[in-house]
């Protein structure tokens, strides 16, 4: 268990410093979430109260449209850069699948507060703590959505694929995500809905997770 622990912590190391490094999270989500968030303020035009209204669906918007290119790191990526045998071979496939899962969580949930940071200081709008503890647990279920289509579509090399793929699984994120950063809602039900979302996401992910490794 300790041995799956230190792997697991030195692959989402290595995820974390790559993405920031060379891949997508650098490059296209950070630049796309500040866009994106810009851009759906002047879309929703000058009404504060439509503004505040709309601000938590705009960052788990943001946060479900991130998952797509950073799904590319989970295989495709590393198979055309020529070491995703290697990586295989180095770690453990649980290993793989914990560190992968908590490095897309870490930039996912980076996604999610930079954008709601955004739409607090463009949009005037403001969270709560259970908004917060919503955006951590969507994050969580997002990013094992995200780790298993990507080691699916890594094996097909299929990138175009990915965003149908994820985009409609990542619905429940984006829902309960919504609901629970919205004032006024009782946000008790949508965090326990985001819960049984984890714990489905991260169960099948673990059940699939070898066997895709295998493709």
């Amino acid at each position: 268990m300790v041995s799956v622990v230190s792997r697991a912590t030195r692959v989402a190391l290595r995820e974390m410093a790559l993405e920031a490094g060379a891949r997508e999270a650098a490059t296209v989500v950070a630049p796309f979430v500040v866009a994106t968030v810009v851009l759906a303020g002047l879309g929703l035009g000058p009404r504060p109260d439509v503004l505040r209204s709309a601000a938590p669906g705009v960052s788990w918007l943001v946060v479900v449209f991130a998952a797509v290119p950073l799904a590319r790191s989970v295989a495709a990526a590393e198979r055309e850069e020529g070491c995703w045998d290697l990586l295989r071979g180095l770690a453990p496939a649980s290993a793989l699948l914990w560190g992968k899962v908590a490095a897309l969580w870490v930039w996912l949930a980076a996604a999610w507060a930079v954008a709601t940071l955004l739409t607090a200081a463009l949009f005037n709008a403001s969270t709560t703590a259970m908004g917060a503890l919503g955006g951590g647990l969507g994050a969580l279920g997002l990013a094992g959505v995200t780790v298993l289509f990507g080691a699916i579509i890594g094996a097909q090399r299929r990138s175009g694929m990915l965003a149908v793929l994820l985009l409609p699984a990542g619905l429940p994120a984006l829902l309960a995500g919504t609901q629970a950063s919205t004032p006024g809602v009782d946000a008790g039900a949508w965090i326990a809905l985001l819960v049984a979302y984890d714990l489905i996401t991260l169960a099948v992910a673990w059940a699939a997770f070898p066997v895709l490794l295998e493709g």
